[in-house]
């Protein structure tokens, strides 16, 4: 049984009161790197329409204790990072606390609204005539934001980038595998799922700062442009690209090939925000005013 209880619950700007939540038609959709994901139904006591939602179930085995306070820790940590950001920004997901109940068995787990259009690159795959700027725009915006809030995404990637029904972006995970690494894995380097999308100070010393969200941001436009990840993803393929990374940055990678459909003011973004020395990366709010004006001179 799966038990959701949102401290706030904000969609679309509209907010809507704590009610007595029924959860229903669970189904089991997937593995994440140290989670298994469930879609589902909630039903709020005082609204007819019930809410989709996607649970992170962390994957913790029968009577071990330790790893299922570890994981409780981390989602009282969220609830805490959630707080922070705030509950206002149309560009970022809420998250909310869950556990789920097995035989005997609760484990902690996170929960956010269901995105039926999936993932940026999948719904820009499937709607073609989408505005690919205006994403990354809004992408920005949100980043921006959690910055501003002295907290550092951790895993910027297309995957964490949802699309609502309204076909706006919505932030997702925020600051979630940073602090798996940090309580669970005790900052031990080891490879990330999304290597392909990091920093080279990242992969080689595991430094997560504002910065590597900036670098991982213009990998993750790239992609948006390409429709393809930076490398083939192939399962125990990753030794060259993660040298290539390390040593030349993703610059080395891209060398001069800017996707057509990418304006070469935008492409000047991504090559400026991949630089590999961090401190000649601009900052995710001179990002956000590079492509505010550039909206402007569309």
């Amino acid at each position: 049984m799966l038990q959701v209880t949102p401290v706030h619950l904000w969609l679309n700007g509209d907010f809507k009161p704590r009610g007595i939540l029924r959860v229903k038609n669970q189904q089991f959709s997937g593995f994440a790197g140290y989670s298994d994901l469930y879609k589902a139904d909630i039903m709020f006591s005082d609204q007819s329409k019930p809410l989709p939602i996607m649970v992170k179930e962390f994957r913790v085995l029968l009577n071990d204790n330790e790893s299922n306070d570890q994981f409780s820790s981390i989602v009282d940590m969220l609830q805490d990072r959630e707080s922070a950001v705030g509950y206002d920004h149309k560009y970022i997901s809420p998250i909310w606390s869950a556990s789920v109940a097995t035989t005997g068995h609760t484990v902690p787990a996170i929960a956010t609204p269901y995105y039926g259009n999936g993932n940026i690159v999948n719904y820009v795959r499937f709607h073609p005539s989408a505005d690919r700027f205006e994403l990354v725009c809004q992408t920005a915006s949100a980043l921006v934001h959690i910055h501003s809030k002295d907290i550092v995404h951790g895993n910027m990637c297309p995957e964490n980038i949802c699309i609502a029904d309204d076909g706006m972006v919505r932030l997702t995970d925020i600051a979630v595998d940073t602090l798996v690494r940090q309580t669970i894995h005790r900052n031990n380097l080891c490879v990330p799922s999304k290597w392909m999308y990091k920093s080279p100070e990242e992969l080689e010393w595991g430094y997560r700062t504002t910065q590597t969200d900036v670098y991982s941001f213009a990998v993750t436009i790239y992609s948006v442009y390409t429709l393809k990840p930076p490398f083939a993803s192939k399962a125990h393929s990753y030794g060259k690209g993660l040298v290539q990374i390390v040593n030349h940055g993703h610059n080395g990678l891209f060398g001069e090939i800017k996707p057509d459909a990418m304006s070469n003011d935008l492409w000047e973004v991504v090559r400026i925000c991949c630089a590999v020395d961090p401190s000649q990366r601009p900052s995710m709010e001179e990002v956000d005013e590079m492509l505010v004006r550039m909206r402007e001179d569309k």
